[in-house]
């Protein structure tokens, strides 16, 4: 017995697709940036400040200070020189008074009296403080006038550029049905 068969085949369509991305290039150049600074005004005024040297203690401790000054500095010794000198005669008497001395007062008061000891001091004491120095500073005065700064800035623009993207959809393979009708036989 002879029967019909029937055969169907399928195929199935492929779409195949190729991309290419989109891309940007971007470049920004620098702005143009102009700082100009100006000096400031400075004013700077100072007075010479005052220096006082009294030298007068220093002079009269020499002997070489103003005549009137020596001469008080000699006549405010007189009482007490005055004084030593009757303490000396009333000593010298005293001694030769000593009868039973074995030394000698006389001779040795004799040949004291020959010594130019003199108990006026004609000159001061000499020391570093005789000089007295006196310094006083002015004040400076500053005058300051700040400047500002002059900035200028020119931006720039940025540049860019696109580059779009691309899409290839193509059929890879073309879809089909195949359908076949056949003997068949049964026994065979």
């Amino acid at each position: 017995m002879n029967l019909l068969r029937l055969s169907i085949q399928q195929t199935l369509g492929q779409i195949g697709m190729q991309t290419q991305n989109a891309s940007t290039d971007m470049r920004s150049p620098r702005g143009q940036l102009s700082i100009e600074q100006h000096p400031a005004q400075m004013d700077f005024h100072s007075e010479p400040g005052e220096l006082r040297i009294d030298s007068s203690a220093a002079w009269a401790a020499l002997g070489s200070g103003p005549h009137m000054e020596w001469m008080n500095s000699i006549y405010s010794q007189a009482p007490g020189i005055a004084l030593q000198g009757i303490a000396r005669i009333v000593e010298n008497g005293n001694r030769m008074a000593q009868i039973h001395n074995p030394r000698n007062a006389f001779a040795e008061l004799a040949q004291n009296a020959f010594s130019n000891e003199s108990s006026v001091e004609y000159v001061g004491p000499a020391s570093n403080m005789n000089v007295k120095i006196q310094y006083e500073a002015k004040p400076a005065v500053t005058n300051i006038e700040a400047r500002k700064a002059d900035i200028q800035y020119t931006p720039m623009k940025p540049e860019i550029r696109y580059n779009p993207g691309r899409v290839n959809i193509y059929m890879r393979q073309m879809n089909s049905i195949d359908i076949q009708v056949t003997t068949y036989d049964w026994y065979k």
